[in-house]
Parts: C-alpha cells; sequence; structure tokens
C-alpha cells in the first residue's frame, strides 16, 4: 500500500504502536513494549481478549505472521536487520535483530494487522489467490468492519459490535466516497449532502466553508519537495551544482503566498518550523535567478538543458506549472508529465522516476520523518533514486544511535543540515491539510498526522 491506502485502512487495521499529539509513542493492539539494545531484542506485550473481525484471536503469532509477510516482501521498514522473531506465549511476541538503533520497536510496531486466517482461508492455499482477494478485502481488529471497497470509487465501513475498547465505535459506520473534483466536493459539503471532507489541501475551498460555518481540523500539513534523479550518474541531476541552481531558481515564499492563501510555510531545509529538528536562520540558497544560472555554466549547462516533473494531477498541477515557469526562467525546460494518484505512488515509492518528481511527505510530531523519508532505511522513498552523500548517511546513524533524546534532537538537526549542504533535495513548502465538517461532525482526525486517525472517537450530533 502507498501511504494514502494505509490511512483508509486504520478504521479497518490497527497497529501495535502509534503517536500522542506530543510525539510521546502510544500503545495500541499492544500494551506495552520493553527495548534491550545490549541483547537486540524488542518485545511486545499485547493486549488480551482482542479478535479480529473474523472471530479468530489476535495473538503472537498473527503479529509474527504479519511481520514475516511483509519480510518477504521486502514492506518492513529495517526489515534487514531482523534476525528471526520469536513467539514467547500468546500474548508476547519478541523480534531479535542483528543491529539495533532507536527507531526499531516503533517501525515494527507501526505495522497494521490483518489476519492471517482469512488471508490464508481466500486462496485455499493458493497464494496468488490470497493475494487478489487482499487487494479489495481486510479482516483487522479495528472499531470498523470493512463491507464494500470499489477502486476509486467507495469504500464502506459498518461498526464492529465486538471491539476491545468498550462502548465504542461510536459511529454505525461510515462511507468514504472519491470525489477527484475539488469544486464538486466542496458543492456536496457545502449542500449537506456529505458529513465531512478529509485529507483537503485546497486551500481556498476550506477557506471559504470555514466563512460559511464548517468546523476545520488544521492538521501539520506535508513537506512538498523536488526530489531530483542524483543516483544515476547519467542524469544532470547527479551533478551538485545543477541542483542548487534549481533550488536559486524559485521563488518559494512567493509561490507558498501564492498557492497557500497564508496557510503554507515556505521552507528553506528540510524542516518546518516549530518541529524539533528545525535550524534557525538555515537558508542555503534563498531566491537568485543569477546564481542559478552561473551554477548551471559551471555544471557544463549554460544553455540550459531539458527535463520532466513527474506530479500528482489531482494535488500538485498548480504548483508543477509554477515550477515549469520559474525553472524556464533559467533555461531548463520542464516537460511535466501530470499523471493520476496511482501512478505517482507507484513512481514516489517503488519504481523511482526519470527526472524530477514534485512529492509529498508527512511530518512526524516527534521529527522522525526525516529518517522515515529520507533515511538509510526509508519508509517511503526506498526507490534508490535520491542520491545520498557518505556524510548525510553517517549524520543519520549518529542519530539513530542515539537514546537521549535531547541529543537525538540536535543530531537530526545535524542532518537537516547535512541534506542542505548537499543540496539532496529541494524543498518548496509545508502545504496545509485539513478536514472540513459539518457543525454536527466531531472528529480528531488529521490533528496529529494524516496517518493517524482514532475512528473509534469519532461521532455526530442528533440533526
Amino acid at each position: 500500500m502507498a501511504p494514502t491506502d494505509s490511512i483508509y485502512m486504520l478504521p479497518v487495521a490497527e497497529r501495535l504502536l502509534t503517536w500522542y499529539p506530543n510525539g510521546d509513542r502510544r500503545a495500541v493492539l499492544a500494551e506495552s513494549w520493553d527495548e534491550d539494545p545490549q541483547n537486540k531484542t524488542i518485545t511486545y506485550h499485547l493486549r488480551k481478549g482482542v479478535r479480529f473481525h473474523d472471530g479468530t484471536p489476535f495473538n503472537a503469532e498473527a503479529v509474527k505472521w504479519n511481520l514475516e509477510m511483509r519480510l518477504a516482501k521486502n514492506r518492513l521498514t529495517d526489515g534487514k536487520y531482523v534476525k528471526s522473531i520469536e513467539v514467547i506465549d500468546e500474548n508476547t511476541v519478541r523480534v531479535h535483530v542483528t543491529d539495533y538503533h532507536n527507531q526499531l520497536a516503533f517501525n515494527y510496531g507501526w505495522q497494521q494487522m490483518y489476519s492471517p486466517t482469512a488471508y490464508k482461508q481466500a486462496g485455499g492455499g493458493d497464494e496468488e489467490k490470497s493475494i487478489q482477494w487482499a487487494r479489495t478485502h481486510a479482516v483487522g481488529t479495528g472499531p470498523f468492519k470493512l463491507k464494500e471497497f470499489q477502486i476509486d470509487t467507495v469504500i464502506k465501513y459498518e461498526k464492529n459490535n465486538d471491539y476491545w475498547q468498550a462502548g465504542k465505535p461510536y459511529l454505525d459506520g461510515m462511507e468514504v466516497r472519491f470525489i477527484p473534483d475539488i469544486m464538486t466536493a466542496s458543492a456536496m459539503l457545502e449542500a449537506g449532502e456529505v458529513d465531512a471532507w478529509i485529507d483537503v489541501s485546497a486551500v481556498q475551498n476550506v477557506l471559504d466553508l470555514q466563512d460559511k460555518g464548517m468546523k476545520v481540523n488544521w492538521g501539520p500539513g506535508f513537506f512538498w519537495a523536488i526530489l531530483p534523479n542524483s543516483s544515476d550518474p547519467n542524469s544532470p541531476f547527479a551533478n551538485k551544482k545543477v541542483r542548487e541552481a534549481i533550488e536559486y531558481a524559485i521563488d518559494r515564499p512567493a509561490l507558498a503566498d501564492m498557492l497557500g492563501y497564508g496557510k503554507f510555510e515556505p521552507f528553506t531545509q528540510m524542516a518546518p518550523k516549530g518541529w524539533p529538528g528545525y535550524v534557525e536562520g538555515y537558508d542555503p540558497r534563498p531566491y537568485n535567478p543569477a546564481k542559478a544560472k552561473q551554477l548551471l555554466a559551471e555544471a557544463g549547462h549554460p544553455n540550459g538543458f531539458q527535463t520532466e516533473l513527474l506530479a500528482n494531477a489531482v494535488t500538485s498541477q498548480d504548483a508543477a506549472a509554477a515550477i515549469q515557469a520559474y525553472l524556464a526562467s533559467v533555461d531548463i525546460t520542464v516537460k511535466l508529465d501530470l499523471t493520476d494518484p496511482g501512478r505517482y505512488a507507484a513512481a514516489a515509492f517503488g519504481t523511482g522516476w526519470k527526472g524530477l518528481i514534485f512529492a509529498a511527505s508527512g511530518i512526524n510530531p516527534d521529527s522522525t520523518d526525516l529518517y522515515v523519508h529520507f533515511g538509510p532505511s526509508p519508509m517511503t522513498y526506498r526507490t534508490g533514486t535520491i542520491g545520498k552523500s557518505p556524510e548525510f548517511l553517517a549524520a543519520n546513524e549518529a542519530a539513530l544511535r542515539e537514546y537521549n533524546k535531547a541529543e537525538e534532537i540536535k543530531k537530526i538537526q545535524a542532518i537537516v543540515r547535512q541534506g542542505g549542504e548537499d543540496a539532496m533535495i529541494i524543498p518548496i513548502f509545508r502545504s496545509a491539510q485539513a478536514m472540513v465538517m459539518q457543525p454536527w461532525v466531531h472528529s480528531e482526525y488529521v490533528l496529529i498526522h494524516t496517518v493517524v486517525w482514532d475512528a473509534e472517537n469519532d461521532w455526530m450530533e442528533k440533526r
């Protein structure tokens, strides 16, 4: 699954661990966990009495199966460190690792849990049949059961009456519809045809609806950046001066102001203001088109060159066009490849891209998104398309080996600075992500992060 897919499975499939609003780690399907760096083990103590929607027990064997499934498909972040997964007893599972760092327990605990029995029975022993079934079905432990799923159309959930949190969920069901046209979605909410509009990045529409009495949850937004194909030695972006030129060529404050209506934050580094890893005053390449042209000439491109920019047509069309215009002003001719969300996600998180990609990633409340998106073993941009210097990787390793949180933050700031010195990526802005609701709807979705949704707590007033 791409990150967006996992969001819509959160009402169905829960994780072992997640975050509190302040960034501290919170147990969900695990009651607690023990980390033993010296002996290189992580032990998860599971909640007792939890069952999957098919009635089978959620236990240590199920956790072992889920983790090993991801290991087999190379979809477990930091799976390369897993030596073995041991069932201690019905409610205790232990992961033995070959090496240790401070993100392992959370990365393994972040995985959503699905019923092994449902998966196996769907295929009747045929693995391919199980895989095909799992593309459109899911059986988890969450507050809602998956009732219906039509690709790119609708997801319907129904209440799990046997949910492990007594008295929850509060809603009898939910229905999520995919409405690709922003104006249509806005009109449906305003007309009262829907109760909420989730994951909204169209700021002007949000502000208009807020003025008309709608409730709005403003989330932390997304980290938007231009990611170069710099690992390919034949790519122009393998040259640091070309990457620097792109950064100098774009007026990020003007771009953020134009698109964000005061809600976007222009970036000068791989970190937003207020985030623990932010480096105060660090702005290595402010807008300077003349400097951009000079660097291109020094890199062997006095007349510029041609490239392409892959972008999500649903979320990024205006931003991509603006970037195209800025780069044209320094003689870089950009062909826009505006694609559907599926092909965008496949390139960003799976197959890689040829020239540039305009990509979004989440901003974690504990600053760990640097590791998740750009570190040695990224959860998102794992394609290897982004070149990473030995110095950048060493800075990551130093932070990952630090167990004092205050010292870790200092070392994360060193990662931010090294990424900037390398011009590894071109940070553009922090967008504003929102959930817009009718006055009778109550939800905390998007406040912590778009991949944290405690749907069991959502409710609506009678009307």
